[in-house]
């Protein structure tokens, strides 16, 4: 082979190679470029259902951090969205310790008790669902 030849077997590989990752780049959904964090951290079965209480964090340098309900589970793509609604979603205080996370079943609520202090580290990714 000459060189010539080896240039456009090279050329032609690089173009094919080139065409094959645009046409699948087309598919590929566009992320954030912070995803969030998240997970699923509780089930309780309670009256029938099966409720998921859900801890997301989201942010790069000032962190939010959310707890979600939902009364399905939910699965998460790769840019962290659900594909159901959660019944419930509030930030937290960072700066208290949550205590308890109270379902209310009747109005798919949660009720979170604050205690003064500022929470352990992960503590918040460790929250029970409990009944009131």
């Amino acid at each position: 082979m000459n060189y010539y030849s080896i240039k456009f077997i090279v050329t032609v590989c690089l173009f094919v190679s080139v065409l094959s990752c645009s046409e699948q780049s087309t598919d590929i959904e566009l992320c954030p470029v912070i995803v969030d964090s998240v997970s699923i951290i509780d089930t309780m079965e309670t009256g029938g259902e099966t409720y998921y209480l859900v801890y997301r964090v989201s942010g790069w340098n000032d962190k939010t951090e959310i707890l979600e309900l939902y009364n399905l589970k939910p699965v998460f793509d790769n840019c962290s969205r659900s594909n159901i609604e959660p019944l419930y979603a509030d930030s937290l205080e960072t700066a208290q310790t949550i205590s308890h996370v109270y379902l209310n079943t009747n109005k798919n609520f949660l009720e979170l008790i604050y205690v003064e202090g500022e929470p352990e580290k992960l503590h918040n990714a460790s929250l029970k669902l409990e009944v009131k």
